[in-house]
């Protein structure tokens, strides 16, 4: 009786897995990944695919347009992870998975592109294409994504950054 309802349930799953195919890739993604009874992210360490290319590492993530999905984050957004790789420049399919490390939940320091110059010791927070900068004294909205360990003296420099679990601070 339990080996039919097992052989069911693979042939289902068969069957789901030709369909997704046929209908979209990213739903045989998400088949893929809730393949699993029970997801986990060991350390903090997971794979995510991009809704658009992007040519730099270690660039900023928010979630996606899909469950399994990342995008470089801007001004404003709410941190997701650190993508410590860039998508394949040669070639259009952005159905590669890439590794991303989740803010909050890995046990290790993560480098981060800076904006402008950061001090050690300077709480981070969004800035455009995916980069960092210190949170501003400007009165608004901030995610606080992290703390430097490393200072940048310029735009592009590679930062080793504290990660934290995003949380948000209002500047009056």
């Amino acid at each position: 009786m339990i080996h039919s309802i097992i052989t069911g349930f693979v042939l289902l799953l068969i069957l789901a897995a030709a369909w997704a195919v046929i209908r979209n890739s990213r739903a045989l993604a998400f088949l893929a990944n809730n393949a699993i009874i029970v997801n986990i992210t060991p350390k903090g360490r997971a794979t995510a695919v991009a809704d658009a290319a992007f040519t730099s590492r270690y660039l900023i993530a928010k979630r996606g347009a899909y469950t399994t999905s990342i995008a470089v984050a801007g001004v404003g957004d709410i941190p997701y992870a650190v993508i410590p790789d860039m998508t394949p420049t040669t070639d259009t399919d952005l159905s590669y998975p890439l590794p991303v490390g989740i803010l909050g939940l890995n046990e290790d320091t993560e480098r981060m592109i800076a904006s402008s110059a950061i001090a050690i010791d300077s709480l981070l927070t969004t800035d455009a294409a995916g980069q960092i900068r210190t949170v501003p004294s400007a009165a608004g909205t901030y995610w606080v994504l992290g703390k430097a360990k490393t200072p940048a003296v310029a735009q592009y420099d590679q930062v080793e950054v504290i990660p934290c679990f995003p949380y948000q601070v209002v500047i009056a």
